[in-house]
């Protein structure tokens, strides 16, 4: 059992597609600000899944958070948690307004059918047993009645990752009140019009030193899909003989990821790739079965007390 006397205390919570990933690699660029994972940890919601996080991740299965990187910890005032699935998880929210009572959290949030289909390319770039095309996935949902239901993994995370009102105004009520300095919920069409801006917004929310007005602020995590030449499907799935002759030759298992992970790493690359074009008839169904989620982003200080959005 592994013990730390840190803990985060900046929470990036999603939506997810909703421009985490660049925030939490531009924010852990600043002096006092420590990130200790690679990338996600989603380690509020370690244990059972409350939910399926993907399409062959089914509600139940392990979430198991990785061991974060705290030798590398100098003092910072802010260790940063970037984990996209906590905005939807009750254990989550339990935890940091029980446990963590100086924690700040930051929501961004995205049009719901864009936000579906940048889920379903995520999706498709990244998870190797994933085949459903961008209209299989749709079809799935219609059938549906595009109804999120936790116990259809297939089409859960298209279907219930859009509808982000409700899971941040549970937030916003919980954290936003009296304290309402804790939270704060930023549109990604803030962090499109004006990263730096944005950027030092929640610097200046934080209490720290905004980044010069000459910062180059780049993109990550852009859309993309898996690459389907033949030397990058071999390196992401090698064939099984060869697994096994890994792993009689090199029965440790630390060992093999590190030889063999930075060698499979390049299949594991996404290509650029546009989404497929929606017709104009699937585009009106989708933004009807989201009409309360458009709806909430347009009209958002309708929702939420301006005070606590940030947008550029």
């Amino acid at each position: 059992m592994h013990r730390y006397n840190q803990i985060p205390n900046l929470l990036l919570i999603g939506g997810p597609k909703t421009g985490t990933t660049s925030l939490m690699h531009w924010l852990r660029d600043h002096e006092a600000i420590f990130h200790p994972w690679p990338n996600e940890s989603h380690f509020l919601m370690a244990g059972a899944a409350e939910f399926p996080t993907a399409p062959i991740h089914p509600k139940g299965h392990a979430i198991i958070a990785p061991e974060p990187a705290f030798h590398k910890f100098a003092d910072e005032a802010w260790v940063m948690d970037k984990s996209v699935l906590h905005l939807y998880s009750e254990r989550a929210l339990a935890a940091v307004r029980e446990q963590l009572p100086d924690a700040r959290v930051i929501i961004t949030l995205r049009d719901p059918v864009e936000l579906m289909l940048s889920m379903h390319q995520e999706h498709s770039k990244r998870l190797v047993d994933y085949n459903a095309s961008q209209a299989e996935m749709i079809a799935a949902a219609a059938a549906g009645g595009y109804q999120a239901n936790s116990d259809d993994p297939q089409t859960w995370s298209f279907l219930a990752f859009p509808r982000l009102k409700h899971p941040t105004l549970r937030w916003v009520e919980a954290l936003g009140g009296a304290e309402g300095d804790r939270i704060r919920v930023i549109p990604i069409s803030s962090i499109r019009n004006d990263s730096l801006a944005t950027l030092n917004s929640i610097l200046e929310w934080l209490g720290e030193q905004p980044f010069p007005a000459d910062t180059k602020l780049p993109r990550h995590n852009e859309g993309g899909d898996m690459n389907p030449a033949g030397w990058a499907t071999f390196l992401r799935q090698p064939p099984a003989f060869l697994v096994k002759l890994a792993k009689l030759f090199l029965p440790s298992h630390n060992l093999r990821k590190a030889i063999f992970d930075p060698l499979r790493r390049p299949g594991f690359k996404a290509k650029k790739a546009p989404r497929p074009e929606l017709s104009e008839e699937q585009r009106a169904e989708l933004e009807a079965a989201f009409a309360e989620e458009i709806e909430f982003l347009a009209d958002l200080e309708a929702h939420i007390d301006p005070s606590l959005i940030i947008s550029h």
